[in-house]
């Protein structure tokens, strides 16, 4: 995976591209260990009306960034695989990190783990993700 594209958005305005330095550097950094290590096409970090979307090579971040931000409208559009985490911030969900993949397989333990780990890395308490 040589390309990536990463998009950040508000999901109740008009997004744009930003560049993965315009954003917390360690959102970035997260989405797209998702990928890696997930081996998935897109991984989305949601939490209220903000997304943070890293894709593999082969998806446009920008122009797909809405609509895949939401994991039932990406299985809507052939992403055959989800696995979705919950954020935590004071015994509260507010928002969830998911992973997605064109093909379909099943997720083991491992790879749970794996996605609570790196959600367990972000800090919800940070203006910024909301």
């Amino acid at each position: 995976m040589s390309a990536w594209g990463v998009a950040a958005l508000k999901l109740d305005d008009r997004f744009g591209q930003c560049a993965a330095g315009e954003m917390m550097p360690e959102e970035s950094r997260i989405v797209r260990a998702a990928v890696i290590l997930l081996r998935g096409d897109i991984a989305v970090l949601r939490t209220g009306s903000r997304a943070v979307l890293a894709t593999a090579d082969g998806v446009e971040a920008v122009d797909s960034a809405r609509r895949l931000s939401d994991p039932i409208e990406a299985m809507a559009l052939g992403y055959r695989s989800q696995l979705s985490v919950p954020l935590w911030r004071d015994g509260r969900r507010v928002g969830a990190l998911t992973v997605l993949d064109r093909d379909e397989r099943r997720f083991e333990d491992a790879d749970i783990a794996l996605l609570q780990a790196l959600a367990g890395r972000i800090d919800c308490a940070q203006p910024s993700v909301h």
